[in-house]
């Protein structure tokens, strides 16, 4: 398992802790306060500096020769603008506009922000920051977290912390949480022969500290997982990263998921057909009966929800359902606790069981009914070829009446245009010297000759 650690390009080992302590100065301020958490990563010649202490007026703290990288939590009112940074020669940064050596993430209430190669001297941070923050100088930032388990259950529940410490104390400020964003990956390891090969990435959770789920109290720095691990059973590499605009820190190795210990299924009858009315409960070899429990609901059809719990006493046993009565569709789920062999306790989610159960069919129809049946069938398809005839013998006639109906209007209409032009009188012309042929008049039918 690597338990290694990277911000920003450099790498980290939780243990063991190697500290140079600057101590906080917590001071109330008149009408603006600043919430600052400073990570240093100081040079190695300035690993042995001694606590310093940092002044806060007017929100202006100082930034001494030896600081390499200073990053800044500025919190403020909800829905303000970000601050405005004060440099010592009176210019100013935004979050919009600041050079490249400054990383800049913002939240509705927050600002986190890295300098990298601050310029000593003093500095001021301008805008609606929050009454009763503190300042604090820290040579180092380490992200600690629960040692993951080599394997786990497909659909166990773990509880897993994490937490960001400076100079070896928890880091513990209002809306930290906005600032962070944790993530929980997990990519199939492609062991040959597993269940899962070739699966993933999956993302199957985050932390959170709002006191919510398995997290004890709310905004106490220490942030809880809510990691789904039903996923299929394999070797999987895993990621954990927390991350923002300003740093990057993550945690990597290999986890194993198993399939689950414990199965439930509809009981089979002797012919094969399923049993509706009787569960099954099947163990696997490494769970100890007598210290497993059940909390299992049913759903009926009609939306009623049954409770019960059951502590099997065998590695399989069986059970009554007698609300399965209705036909329709029911769902069982539920949770399981126990320990194996080996002493490991483990809480899983057990998979949704729905099924749908079915009325019986119908008795056989004796030979009369199946007659007279086929009797009213065979009715039924003689009226409907009657019908059919019909139809088509109408819709041929219109065919004809339209079709008779438009050859009776062109021979009218041509009628009338033809008795039109013969009663049309035609006047005489009279012709031109160019329009008169002489040649089809004889020599006979010349004027003056005789016949």
């Amino acid at each position: 398992m690597n338990w290694k650690t990277t911000l920003s390009g450099w790498s980290w080992y939780p243990m063991p802790f190697g500290f140079a302590i600057n101590s906080a100065l917590k001071r109330p301020l008149r009408a603006l306060c600043v919430a600052a958490s400073f990570f240093l990563i100081a040079l190695p010649a300035y690993a042995g500096l001694t606590a310093q202490t940092t002044e806060l007026l007017d929100n202006r703290f100082r930034i001494d020769h030896a600081v390499e990288q200073i990053t800044i939590l500025a919190q403020r009112r909800p829905g303000s603008a970000p601050v405005v940074v004060v440099k010592p020669d009176g210019s100013k940064w935004y979050a919009h506009r600041h050079p490249e050596n400054v990383s800049w993430n913002v939240t509705d209430s927050s600002d986190l922000i890295r300098i990298t190669q601050p310029t000593p001297g003093p500095w001021q941070l301008v805008g609606e920051v929050v009454d009763g923050s503190e300042l604090r100088l820290m040579t180092d930032v380490v992200l600690r977290h629960d040692p993951l388990p080599e394997r786990v259950y497909r659909g166990e529940r773990i509880k897993l912390t994490a937490e960001l410490l400076g100079d070896n104390q928890r880091i513990v400020m209002r809306d930290f949480e906005e600032q962070l964003n944790w993530e929980m990956h997990i990519r199939s390891a492609n062991r040959p022969g597993d269940e899962n090969f070739g699966a993933g990435p999956f993302m199957i959770g985050a932390y959170h500290d709002g006191g919510k789920g398995l997290d004890e109290m709310p905004h106490d720095g220490i942030f809880t997982s809510d990691l789904d691990f039903n996923y299929p059973a394999g070797l999987y590499r895993y990621k954990m990263s927390v991350s923002n605009e300003v740093f990057h820190r993550e945690l990597t190795g290999e986890i194993e998921i198993l399939p689950q210990p414990v199965r439930i299924a509809l009981s089979e009858l002797p012919d094969g057909k399923t049993n509706h009315s009787e569960l099954t409960i099947t163990l696997e070899p490494e769970v100890s009966p007598a210290d497993l429990h059940l909390d299992l609901a049913i759903e009926t059809p009609d939306s009623n929800r049954y409770q019960f719990a059951v502590t099997p006493s065998e590695p399989v046993q069986t059970m009554t359902l007698p609300m399965v009565e209705a036909f329709g569709n029911y769902r069982i789920d539920g949770q399981a606790a126990g320990t194996r062999f080996d002493g490991v306790e483990f809480f899983i989610d057990l998979p949704e069981l729905a099924f749908y159960v079915a009325p019986p069919p119908p008795p056989p129809l004796s030979p009369e009914e199946l007659a007279a049946i086929a009797l009213k069938e065979a009715q039924e398809r003689e009226a409907s070829a009657k019908s059919r005839v019909i139809w088509v013998i109408s819709i041929i006639n219109v065919l004809l009446l339209v079709v008779g109906a438009v050859i009776l209007i062109i021979w009218r209409k041509r009628q009338r245009l033809y008795q039109e032009l013969m009663a049309m009188p035609l006047e005489p012309r009279e012709l031109t010297p160019d329009e008169v042929d002489l040649n089809q008049f004889s020599p006979e039918d010349r004027p003056g000759s005789a016949r």
